[in-house]
């Protein structure tokens, strides 16, 4: 027998829910670029530099030993880079020395041109202020991955995003019903090569607005976003010479 149409909905007094908005609330406008972008740069920065699988290996050991730091921290999703100002420089500095054995030095290496041009970096405490001088080449490291990222689709916005969703997951914070796409989260590897792949960078993308719309899951609520955007016009004034309208 055929399944009646609107059968994995839910209904809610006289609405009818999507499995996918029963699990994330509804859907919030929050902007890709002048919001999460600044915010998961920093994951960008490290696949960029060591790729999705090892990116993913060193971002999981670091966010697991922030989460184990202290009681209060274990369930925040540590994606979103907003989040550690909530960490006192030192004890970060100390979370590293401590537990930073697999990826200290990867996660030194990937994030230099932030250390270097974004002296207010809320992951800056990881660096001395002389460590990082800024060179040209960390700005244009930072610029070519920054507009990698402008389209959401791409292969190397689509990995960003997928491990922000992980690092959901990992916090168990993030669980999915059997049926929904995001069931099938290591398929994501296979993007964008195949249908189901395709599906659930879909997923990933509109759970990430959900996520980003309340600072009890991955928004940091911060000025983090603003503030990178203000400093890349620091850096170089928006004029013709540079398309810029």
């Amino acid at each position: 027998m055929r399944k009646p149409v609107l059968s994995d909905h839910k209904r809610i007094k006289s609405k009818l829910v999507t499995p996918f908005n029963d699990a994330f609330g509804p859907p919030r406008e929050v902007s890709w670029i002048n919001t999460m972008i600044p915010e998961l740069l920093w994951i960008a920065l490290v696949q960029e530099k060591y790729g999705a699988r090892r990116g993913v290996e060193i971002i999981t050991a670091f966010t697991r030993a922030v989460r184990a730091s202290r009681v209060d921290r274990a369930k925040t999703i540590w994606a979103a880079a907003g989040k550690f100002k909530s960490i006192p420089a030192l004890e970060l500095q100390d979370i590293m020395s401590r537990n930073g054995g697999s990826y200290a030095d990867n996660l030194h290496v990937a994030l230099r041109p932030l250390a270097a041009w974004y002296p207010t970096h809320p992951l800056n405490a990881l660096f001395s202020a002389a460590e990082f001088p800024p060179e040209p080449s960390d700005l244009m490291t930072i610029k070519t991955v920054v507009v990698e990222l402008f389209n959401r689709a791409s292969l190397a916005a689509t990995m960003t995003q997928a491990t922000a969703v992980w690092l959901a997951f990992d916090a168990d914070r993030l669980k999915v019903a059997p049926g929904l796409a995001l069931a099938q989260f290591p398929r994501i590897e296979d993007y964008p090569n195949t249908e189901l792949s395709k599906k659930i960078a879909a997923a990933i993308r509109a759970g990430l607005n959900s996520f980003f719309g309340d600072t009890n899951l991955m928004a940091s609520g911060t000025a983090w976003p603003v503030a990178f955007w203000n400093r890349g016009l620091e850096i170089e004034p928006c004029g013709n010479d540079n398309g810029c309208e």
